[in-house]
């Protein structure tokens, strides 16, 4: 009975890569990233290069990720604490914390791992599934969400900014099909889908109370967005205003990008694009820019400007379409469909500059991108979808 007491991981010491003790009271009122990691995994490239981004851009923020080396998945942990520590911080280039490896699953597994598997928000029953799981815990201490292994850290980076992640706030579905909201706030795509596996006429009787964890991206209100079946139902208008249907690309494979003119992730994205542009466009592949000035501010000029520095200084030849929105109240009706469409595992919110959609011949959303992910990197999933019938 005694492991039933702990009220939040504050109450548990645990011992860091050297040996020394720590007690995790001393991260109260920060948001934790739990996370088992293993030095000789096929994912271990790719957590540690993301996790990196993740603490360098919101460390000052109140972010802290506590790695707990394991080695009991395939054996790919097996050295000693100075060697993983090595690894971790020299190789790999890791800030964070590393601790002492443990067990996270069986008899012997840790008393911290022990308590984070018995809360609700751990989705995977009581065991550990693999290496490099991760654990969201709130201000507060508490589990907030946990991630699959193959769920890369950037995938969720959002509901790492979220101001509110110690509370869940209630709103209200009305029989008029409107949502009242104790703080105007949004709520995760998750819970949305969910509504709408329900029809409306069977819960419209009573007043139903959802809980919804502020901040995160919300797209119930307007009912009417779920009528577009694809994108051919869409009308942008393109950089110098005119108005563009996108049935004209019906037949056609699809990358939608929202781009930015002075991104770090700019030149690279340009250049390759256009590598794919130039190779298969002629097979009916279509590339679609939104510029979009929505993150740190990265597309300030005028539609002008934004097509000079896409068409002149990064020979780009694809569409340019008109600056928009792709995330809050006033986002593009298109954006709101392809994020309803491929929303992320903590709501539909765009993350940065260069997300990327693809959509298929028919017009349906088939895959979506991180900003990080180099074009050429889905270069055989575009192939895939102009080689389909």
């Amino acid at each position: 009975m005694a492991e039933e007491t702990p009220k939040s991981i504050y109450d548990f010491t645990v011992k860091d890569i050297r040996g020394n003790y720590v007690n995790l009271g001393k991260y109260r009122g920060k948001v934790l990233l739990i996370v088992n990691v293993a030095s000789q995994c096929a994912l271990t490239p790719s957590n540690y290069q993301e996790l990196n981004i993740l603490y360098d851009k919101y460390k000052n923020q109140g972010l802290e990720i506590l790695a707990f080396p394991c080695n009991q998945f395939a054996g790919r942990e097996p050295g000693t604490n100075e060697e993983i520590q090595e690894i971790a911080c020299s190789r790999f280039k890791a800030e964070f914390p590393i601790f002492e490896k443990v067990e996270v699953n069986g008899k012997n597994a840790a008393p911290l791992y022990q308590y984070l598997k018995s809360q609700e928000g751990v989705c995977f029953g009581d065991a550990i599934k693999w290496n490099f799981t991760k654990i969201l815990v709130n201000r507060e201490g508490k589990v907030m969400q946990t991630y699959a292994s193959t769920t890369s850290p950037l995938k969720f980076e959002t509901s790492l900014s979220l101001p509110a992640l110690c509370t869940c706030q209630p709103f209200l579905l009305n029989a008029n099909h409107t949502v009242t909201l104790s703080c105007p706030q949004p709520f995760p795509l998750l819970l949305y889908n969910t509504l709408k596996t329900f029809p409306l006429i069977g819960i419209i009787s009573l007043p139903v109370f959802f809980y919804a964890y502020p901040s995160s991206p919300f797209i119930a209100g307007n009912m009417a967005e779920e009528t577009s079946q694809s994108i051919y139902d869409f009308t942008v208008k393109d950089i110098r205003g005119n108005d563009v249907t996108l049935g004209d690309y019906r037949g056609k494979v699809l990358l939608i990008i929202n781009v930015a003119s002075k991104c770090g992730l700019t030149t690279s994205n340009y250049k390759e694009l256009n590598v794919l542009y130039e190779k298969y466009r002629n097979q009916g592949f279509e590339i679609l820019a939104f510029p979009c000035n929505q993150f740190a501010g990265q597309e300030p000029g005028t539609n002008e400007e934004i097509q000079e520095v896409a068409c002149t200084m990064f020979k780009a030849e694809f569409p340019i379409f008109d600056k928009v929105e792709v995330n809050g109240k006033n986002a593009a009706p298109l954006y709101k469909f392809l994020k309803s469409e491929k929303g992320g595992y903590f709501g539909d919110a765009i993350k940065w500059n260069f997300s990327k959609f693809l959509v298929n011949k028919e017009g349906k959303v088939v895959e979506r991108y991180a900003p990080t992910t180099a074009p050429l990197k889905i270069e055989k999933d575009i192939q895939n979808q102009l080689e389909s019938a």
